[in-house]
Order: C-alpha cells, then sequence, then structure tokens
C-alpha cells in the first residue's frame, strides 16, 4: 500500500511554481526551503513530512542515482531517520526519541513501505544502513506469505509488491524458506491477488477494496514485484501486448507472465491521451507509475511512448502536489519513469527533473556575518520624524539575524560549522 496522502500547510519558503521561463535560473540557484530543524536538513519538500517523509525521500534518492546524483544531505536525512530495531516510520521530527509504537487507530508507526523503499534507496546509492532492516520487514510478514503496512493492519498487494521489490534489491530470494511463513511465500499472496479467468478484469490485480474488480493504485505496483524488479531500472519494451487467453478456463500463469497480462490491462485505461486516473482528472503520479509497472515487463512499448509524451507536455503540472508546490514524489517517479525507457532525467519535458528535486531540499537559514558598529547615541526620535524627512534613519540591531534565503538553497550552503546530519491511504498516492 502506498503512504497516505500529503497532509498540512505548505510551508511558504522555497515552495513557488517553476514555469517554463524560470527553468535556466533554477539550475544556476534552486529556491531551496529554510528550516529550523536540524533534523529536517537534506528532506526534499515543503509539504507536511508526517504521512509520507521518508517514502518521498527515498523516490528522490532514486532519481538521482537514475541521474548519476550521489546526495549526501538527502541520503544522511534518510538514514538518521531508521528506527532502532532496523524499520522506518513515515516522519520523525525529533531523532532523540524513540519511534512510535504502532497505531491501528491513527494507522501509523513503522511501516513496510517506508522500509522497503529506504531500503532501495539506499541500496542503490551504495550506503549499508544503520541497522539492519531485513528482521524487521519479516516481522510484518503474514501467515499468507504477504506483507502488511504496519503491524496487524492485514496483508495487501502494494505493501507485498514493495517488499518483494526491497528484497529483490539486496539480494535475498523471496521464494526461500526464510522467507516462508506457513507453507506460503509473498508471491504466493501477491498472486492470490492477480484476477483469473471468469472475473470482471482477467490479467489485472485486485485489492481488499476492490471487490473483486482490478484495481489501477494495487496493478501499478503489483507488477513491480511480480516481475521483482527494484529501482531504479532500465528496459527496452516490446510492441507486444500479451493477455490471457481465457478459452480454456484459469490460467497458471508465471508471476513474470501475470505481470506482463497486468501491464496490458492498465494500458487498457490509459485516458485523455495518455494518462491514467482513479477519478476525472490525469492523477500524474500514478501516470507515471504506470509507465514503471509497463516497462518492468518489457511490453506495450506503444503505451509507454504515448504516456511519457503526455507526461512530458504537462510536465509543469505533473511535478505539483495538490497544494500547487513542487512534489518530491511525483518529480520521483517521473524521473524513475523516464529513467526506465531511457530518457534523460535531467532533460525531461524541457526540465531537470534533480535540479527541481533539489530546489525542494531543506537547509538550515544562512547567518550573514555583519559586523555591528557600537550605538554611541541612542536614537530619540519618533518614529514619525524618521520617515517624514525622506532620509532613511539606521536604527540599531538589537539581535535579529539575517536570512540569507537564496545563498541557503545550494549544498555548499548547508554547511553552519561542518554539514549538519541528519528521505496510500491505505491506496493514495504519491
Amino acid at each position: 500500500m502506498q503512504f497516505p496522502k500529503y497532509v498540512g500547510v505548505l510551508a511558504l519558503a522555497g515552495a513557488a511554481v517553476l514555469g517554463p521561463a524560470s527553468v535556466a535560473s533554477a539550475v544556476s540557484m534552486p529556491a531551496g526551503v529554510t528550516t529550523h530543524n536540524a533534523a529536517d536538513v537534506g528532506l526534499f519538500g515543503a509539504s507536511d513530512p508526517t504521512y509520507d517523509g521518508a517514502f518521498r525521500q527515498s523516490l528522490g534518492i532514486l532519481a538521482e542515482v537514475a541521474a548519476g546524483v550521489h546526495d549526501t544531505a538527502a541520503i544522511t536525512w534518510l538514514v538518521k531517520q531508521q528506527c532502532a530495531d532496523g524499520g522506518w516510520t513515515a516522519y520523525r521530527a525529533d531523532l532523540t526519541t524513540p519511534c512510535p509504537a504502532t497505531d491501528l487507530n491513527t494507522f501509523t508507526g513503522e511501516d513496510s513501505n517506508s522500509t522497503a523503499l529506504a531500503m532501495q534507496a539506499l541500496h542503490a546509492a551504495g550506503v549499508t544502513p544503520t541497522h539492519d532492516p531485513l528482521p524487521f520487514l519479516h516481522g510484518l510478514q503474514d501467515s499468507d506469505g504477504g506483507f502488511s503496512y504496519i503491524a496487524g493492519s492485514g496483508t495487501d498487494p502494494n505493501s507485498t509488491a514493495v517488499a518483494l521489490q526491497a528484497l529483490a534489491a539486496v539480494g535475498e530470494d523471496a521464494t526461500s524458506v526464510t522467507w516462508t511463513v506457513s507453507g506460503h511465500t509473498a508471491v504466493d499472496a501477491l498472486m492470490s491477488s492477480w484476477l483469473n479467468c471468469g472475473s470482471a478484469d482477467p490479467g489485472a490485480f485486485s485489492s481488499p477494496y476492490s471487490s473483486g474488480h482490478g484495481d489501477l493504485v494495487a496493478a501499478v505496483q503489483a507488477v513491480w514485484g511480480a516481475e521483482a524488479k527494484s529501482f531504479p531500472f532500465t528496459t527496452t519494451p516490446a510492441a507486444t501486448q500479451p493477455a490471457p487467453d481465457c478459452s480454456g478456463g484459469p490460467l497458471s500463469p508465471t508471476p513474470a507472465v501475470a505481470g506482463q497480462y497486468a501491464a496490458t490491462w492498465l494500458a487498457g485505461k490509459v485516458q485523455g491521451g495518455g494518462y491514467l486516473s482513479t477519478g476525472s482528472s490525469p492523477d500524474y503520479s500514478l501516470t507515471a507509475q504506470g509507465v514503471l509497472a509497463m516497462a518492468a515487463t518489457d511490453t506495450n512499448k506503444t503505451a509507454i511512448d504515448t504516456v511519457l509524451g503526455y507526461l512530458s507536455a504537462n510536465i509543469a503540472q505533473a511535478v505539483l502536489d495538490p497544494h500547487g508546490g513542487l512534489s518530491p514524489g511525483s518529480i520521483g517517479y517521473i524521473a524513475l519513469a523516464a529513467h526506465a525507457d531511457g530518457l534523460p532525467v535531467t532533460s525531461f519535458g524541457g526540465r531537470n527533473l534533480v535540479t527541481l528535486l533539489q530546489s525542494t531540499r531543506r537547509a538550515l537559514p544562512a547567518v550573514s556575518h555583519v559586523t555591528k558598529k557600537p550605538v554611541t547615541t541612542p536614537v530619540t526620535k519618533p518614529a514619525t520624524s524618521v520617515r517624514g524627512s525622506g532620509s532613511v534613519a539606521t536604527l540599531p540591531t538589537t539581535g535579529a539575524q539575517h536570512l540569507d534565503v537564496q545563498a541557503g538553497l545550494a549544498l555548499d550552503a548547508f554547511v553552519v560549522g561542518g554539514l549538519l546530519l541528519l528521505l496510500g491511504r491505505r491506496r493514495r498516492r504519491a
């Protein structure tokens, strides 16, 4: 399952929408996001990270890796967010306190999705986490072999799929005895949500919430797990569109073939010239995820090209969150989708996606070092007389610090006495 949708009010600093004319200036001097919480240094995004911090950070790091970029600040933030037992929760504002306990009422606590994607991001970046995450992940495996979002929430195909990706990334055999529970593996659990002949949507993947029908959100991620493809990856898709032949009754496809069938089902859901949606308007994040699903199966090249063309043409809107700020999650998915088809991440749709991503990275405010002259004569004129003469009076500084927001953007400006160390619904999108 994906992390819950962004909530909270956007921080205004650095949340400006970048239009086509601003790309050149953004490359040389990103806008950046100022924070006063040292634990947030390196975190991508101005929006509230309560429900998606580690997930969106991992997507951002994976996008950077796809572009050949090693982002120490972003990686350090993610490493520092890990809990002592090896898992990740969505976000920790205070690193000095233990990770929160699982709460099924608020649906919070350490979760499989944040953990699985963090594992992929750190592995792709060549970084070993402080604590081994495999024991924690194993603890979330249910008796059917699948994975739940948080302990006790029940198996779902999305969580099972991202866990399978994580296991593949670190070289674990998901079908081994180690990962078998009561005779079942995560692959078994994932395939139990695949819709066979006789269903309303043969070839698709369902979810616990789709009443036996194909579920777009479940299907895009289920394919990643069925194909055991961890991020980032590149493929050479063919134009083939495999579909189940139900003339002989129910089928017994391998997970990889089932993934191909689901990819073709997804291709058939593309609408409006190139997007996927669970409603009436384009869901750009889900659309990019759909590209990743189809690309993971090496099929449906025509649909992949159509969708990537749509994302490229609508990139100005595609990289935004619902509040109009840059969305690290959407940028990450789009970058990974472009990379999967061999397109450059640094010039997709006329945008440098890495630059856009890094323009959302949080940093402490830079303090200008201004020498204050001693005040020997106090200012005694009332405020009205200061303005009346047409000249500007210089009043003594009383402790306010000048915040140089622009200087705080670049990674070099993160150094203030040394680099500060530290990035559903049960089906909602990133």
